[in-house]
């Protein structure tokens, strides 16, 4: 039992580490309330079925708008993500991203830019903006299997990212990650208690079943990432207030998980066809 509470309480350390980091860096509501030319208040929220349409489009060269104009949640697989770019410098800019209930976007349009998929949004003062699509993708819900192997998750870090995660925060403060990093040090076992929606009817994980090839970082002080590469899997860690925080589990450990329909209360139900159902048709701010 006390081994059992010592890596639990662990567990909880490194989840309050990174939710403090991210914390620091949320992009707040009321910035992203747009008051020309649409009402914020009479826009509809964004389904799977919205997201798949994008991400078709972004298929296509150049600046292709789309009619509908919704609010799209946000599921960046990482925290701090510096993933906007000018639209006409193809520069990040000085915004950062989280998942989340708090992350609300517009996207107009999409379209492919210097051979990359984007999705098109626009800002408070009518500025455009390039999202990477690869990241603006509906995550599948899931529930461990009875007789399932244990799981473990890792924290890591996304390219141009601030580092979310590290054991010496506090010695170096948070450095924008050159390339895709996890953390071994970081290993979690994957609970519903610990990680996952663990209270209501539909109880589980999502998991973004896009792979995210990650450098291992090392044991040196500065974490320094070696040349050995894992694939991985988002995990969406569940918090209450909708902020979520994302972990990472190996590709082969999806294994252990079935299809399930999964209910994050404050943002939404994912069903086990991978239909994203938002809490709330029409957000009022």
């Amino acid at each position: 039992m006390r081994n059992t509470n010592k890596k639990l309480n662990r567990n909880k350390k490194l989840l309050s580490e990174a939710i403090v980091a991210g914390t620091l860096l949320t992009v707040g509501v009321s910035s992203l309330v747009y008051t020309n030319k649409v009402d914020a208040k009479s826009l509809p929220v964004a389904t799977t079925k919205d997201y798949n349409k994008l991400q078709k489009l972004s298929n296509k060269t150049g600046i292709n708008y789309t009619k509908n104009k919704k609010w799209y949640v946000g599921f960046m697989p990482g925290e701090n993500v510096q993933a906007i770019r000018n639209i006409t410098t193809y520069k990040l800019s000085d915004t950062q991203v989280n998942p989340g209930v708090r992350n609300w976007s517009k996207y107009i349009g999409a379209g492919t830019f210097n051979n990359e998929n984007y999705f098109i949004g626009i800002s408070a003062s009518n500025d455009k903006y390039l999202m990477p699509a690869k990241y603006c993708k509906v995550p599948y819900s899931y529930k461990l299997k009875s007789n399932h192997e244990p799981v473990y998750a890792y924290l890591g870090s996304l390219e141009n990212a601030f580092n979310g995660y590290s054991l010496f925060l506090n010695d170096y403060g948070q450095i924008l990650t050159k390339q895709n990093v996890v953390y071994p040090k970081s290993q979690m076992k994957v609970t519903l208690n610990n990680l996952g929606q663990n209270t209501g009817k539909y109880k589980g994980f999502w998991i973004g079943k896009t792979p995210i090839t990650f450098y291992v970082a090392g044991d040196d002080k500065n974490q320094t990432p070696t040349t050995e590469t894992q694939e991985m899997y988002p995990l969406y860690i569940y918090n209450p207030t909708g902020e979520l925080t994302v972990s990472y589990i190996k590709v082969e450990d999806l294994d252990q998980f079935e299809p399930a329909t999964v209910k994050y209360n404050n943002i939404g139900t994912i069903t086990n066809k991978h239909a994203f159902k938002p809490v709330d048709k029409k957000l009022d701010f």
